[in-house]
């Protein structure tokens, strides 16, 4: 029995006969065989980590005469990784542990494939939820025969795409108390809570209600499993509530665009205005907020006036003022006495 190993790329067989009697010697065929893969497909193009996926490739007879016979195909165990160079996802997978045939096996038989004929085979596969993010290659061992029973072999290889699902978590927005005018300091913490490297990370913040100082900060490499901090400032410019949003965007290890946010809000207070109402105006020359002048404080009178000191105090004013009317008085009435006393004389 003779045996041809044949590369998907070559155009020689090369025979690996073992037979020790030389009137044995197989008859080459000068028109052999050969035996490629025309095109596959994948189903969903880019496949993720820990989901199952389609895959139908199609086997070419590229001999015009002669037909291949009892043909093999193998999906080889050892599957070769090759995981491109996308941020750090550099790290290798142990091979035959990336992709596993679900519900059937790893190998089929093709009995016969005429001149020129194709036929196509359909696989079910999952990914292991832990592997890498990369371009990986599975390999196809195709073994097979011609009219005379010598046997040929080549092998064939297939890209498969694998991403890691991005999953960024924002945590709670922290900041001190707010207050119209004062600039406030906001930090939020975010994390990659995703098994992919994400690329180009930038986080914004807009809202409404308030001025933003440093509103935007550029991460760029965000590694799963890492913590990143974003701080900014807010200045309050009005009382009541104020409303923002934090927006980030990223680029998985696939090229692929995403977008995370998280609204937040807060009260803003007039702590430390002189005024009854609380109320604020922009100073035409500053154009800072300061308090609206309506006058005395209302509930510092009040306060005033229930005071026991004060009523004492009218009092005392009041009978001081009642003698002294009283003494004018009787002055005035022994200066009359003088007068008269005066006039009868």
């Amino acid at each position: 029995m003779t045996y041809y190993q044949q590369t998907n790329n070559g155009d020689q067989n090369t025979s690996l006969d073992t037979s020790n009697d030389v009137n044995d010697a197989p008859v080459q065929m000068k028109n052999q065989p050969k035996l490629i893969i025309s095109n596959y497909d994948i189903n969903p193009k880019t496949v993720e980590a820990g989901e199952d996926f389609s895959l139908a490739f199609t086997l070419y007879n590229t001999n015009n005469k002669n037909t291949i016979y009892n043909l093999k195909v193998s999906i080889d165990q050892q599957l070769q990784s090759q995981p491109q160079a996308s941020g750090e996802n550099e790290a290798l997978i142990s091979d035959g542990s990336v992709f596993s045939p679900v519900n059937t096996s790893n190998s089929f038989y093709v009995s016969a494939l005429y001149p020129w004929n194709t036929t196509t085979k359909y696989l079910n596969m999952k990914v292991n939820p832990n592997a890498v993010a990369g371009n990986y290659v599975i390999g196809l061992t195709l073994e097979y025969e011609d009219y005379l029973g010598n046997q040929y072999q080549t092998k064939e290889s297939i890209g498969i795409p694998v991403v890691q699902r991005a999953n960024v978590t924002i945590g709670e927005v922290k900041h001190e108390e707010l207050s119209v005018g004062n600039q406030t300091q906001v930090s939020v913490n975010i994390y990659n809570t995703g098994k992919d490297n994400l690329n180009t990370f930038m986080c914004d913040v807009i809202g409404k209600g308030f001025s933003i100082d440093n509103d935007r900060k550029f991460i760029g490499n965000f590694n799963s499993g890492t913590t990143e901090t974003f701080t900014f400032n807010i200045t309050p410019e009005r009382e009541g509530e104020v409303e923002g949003k934090i927006m980030l965007s990223y680029e998985d290890s696939a090229g692929n665009m995403h977008t995370t946010t998280k609204d937040f809000s807060a009260d803003a207070s007039n702590m430390g205005a002189e005024d009854v109402d609380g109320q604020m105006t922009e100073d035409p020359e500053t154009g800072e907020m300061i308090p609206v002048d309506n006058g005395m404080d209302q509930n510092s009178g009040s306060s005033l006036l229930k005071s026991p000191f004060l009523w004492m105090g009218l009092i005392i004013i009041l009978i001081l003022i009642g003698l002294l009317l009283r003494k004018r008085k009787k002055n005035k009435k022994n200066e009359e006495l003088i007068i008269d006393d005066e006039d009868i004389w």
